[in-house]
């Protein structure tokens, strides 16, 4: 690898990306669902149940039998939820039963209560309702029917399908374990420790909070050197107890840097070291020669921040999908932007820290560059603007990318 190395395009490195990952069949482990948060299914999830289990009332009101319409009926019976009725409905009689009560065999509709008038033993139907106003058994989902793919995510609403179906364990991939190194003389990790040309090391804390947001497991997160023999050992080191070893700094090709010979001299096949993406063009991703059922993946990220945290989002993040066995799923949106764009090159595709107005347009924030750390903080995501493009005009739609506060 070097320094003449071509620089290849957003999509080639996610074609490479899918090409050496694709088809990954991750180690699997069976949890409970209520330990599952985050997680990724290694099987399809078949219901156990119907769902709603029974016919039940959506209201609160009178069941009477199909068919069965007067304008007075008898009240024979009071049915909450969590009880059934302990007489059958007849002709003339009602049974008044509370929102998610089982409604009696034969009933026809629910009554809902402000629609009648209850007299002692008597219901005076004061208007009629069209609607049945009952949940039928398993309209919703049929015992055998398959809940979820393998391959999905679980969130809250995913556990909470889950349980309603009656699974209360399930099989999930084993979490992807991540090393974080960060490479550098001149990064710190004390405010004690800052000397001219020292910087306090944002990246590795950074790096493991948003895989820890993203469920993967970190296993290790140290600072090395910039030094050839250190670089080697640590990602030789960090390869042995993880799936995705990932790197900031000393990816370019300056006389510091050391990460590509690194991973040229471990073995590694280096597929790329420069997109023709900004920020983050000297990014690179290496995989071991002979492709494994379980192989560790290394990511060379840039030093700059704003680069880091656009490339995990884009890169490590996809990575980690199908070493799980999940297809990456595609989040962006074309929205229209605030105000007027400009910008004087435009060789690559770039991604501009931007905000959310309330009226539904994107408005880049101010960012002095790919070591603004703290524009990051202001920003919802990320405006994407095509390579080739230098103007783009008020109101003209881009791509959105909301990464930054949000759950994939």
């Amino acid at each position: 690898m070097g320094k003449f190395e071509p620089m290849i395009s957003l999509d080639e490195a996610y074609g490479i990306v899918e090409r050496t990952l694709a088809g990954t069949t991750p180690i699997s482990e069976t949890i409970p669902v209520r330990k599952a948060l985050g997680r990724v299914t290694a099987a399809d999830q078949i219901s156990r149940l119907d769902l709603p289990p029974f016919d039940k009332s959506a209201m609160d009101g009178y069941a009477v039998l199909l068919g069965d319409e007067r304008e007075e009926y008898v009240l024979v019976e009071t049915v909450r939820a969590g009880r059934i009725a302990s007489r059958p409905l007849v002709p003339g009689a009602a049974i008044k039963v509370m929102t998610g009560a089982a409604v009696p065999d034969g009933a026809g509709k629910v009554i809902i209560l402000e629609h009648c008038e209850e007299e002692g033993d008597r219901v005076r139907v004061l208007k009629s309702d069209t609607a049945a106003n009952i949940c039928r058994k398993g309209e919703d989902v049929r015992a055998g029917d398959v809940l979820l793919r393998a391959g999905t995510r679980l969130g809250p609403v995913e556990i909470a399908n889950l349980i309603a179906c009656g699974i209360t364990e399930v099989e999930v991939a084993k979490r992807t374990r991540v090393a974080v190194l960060s490479t550098g003389d001149e990064i710190v990790d004390s405010p004690e420790a800052i000397t001219p040309g020292r910087i306090m090391n944002s990246n590795g804390p950074m790096l493991t909070a948003l895989a820890a947001r993203h469920g993967l497991e970190v296993v290790s997160e140290q600072s090395i050197a910039d030094d050839r023999e250190a670089t080697k050992a640590a990602i030789a080191e960090a390869a042995r107890s993880s799936d995705i070893v990932i790197l900031t700094g000393g990816v370019s090709v300056g006389e510091y840097d050391f990460v590509l010979e690194a991973l040229s001299a471990l073995g590694l096949t280096v597929h790329f070291s420069r997109i023709a993406v900004q920020p983050g063009k000297p990014t690179a991703y290496a995989t071991a020669a002979d492709r494994a059922p379980q192989q560790t993946v290394v990511f060379g990220l840039p030093g700059n921040p704003v680069s880091v945290f656009l490339m995990f989002h884009l890169l490590v993040l996809r990575a980690a999908c199908w070493l799980t066995g999940r297809r990456p799923a595609v989040r962006e949106f074309m929205l229209p932007l605030a105000s007027a764009f400009n910008r004087r090159k435009s060789e690559r595709v770039s991604f501009v820290p931007a905000r959310l107005t309330r009226n539904g347009t994107v408005e880049p924030v101010v960012c002095h560059g790919s070591a603004h750390l703290a524009a990051l903080m202001s920003a919802d995501g990320f405006a994407r603007i095509p390579a080739g493009v230098t103007e783009i005009a008020q109101g003209e739609n881009v791509v959105f990318l909301p990464v930054i506060g949000v759950e994939d």
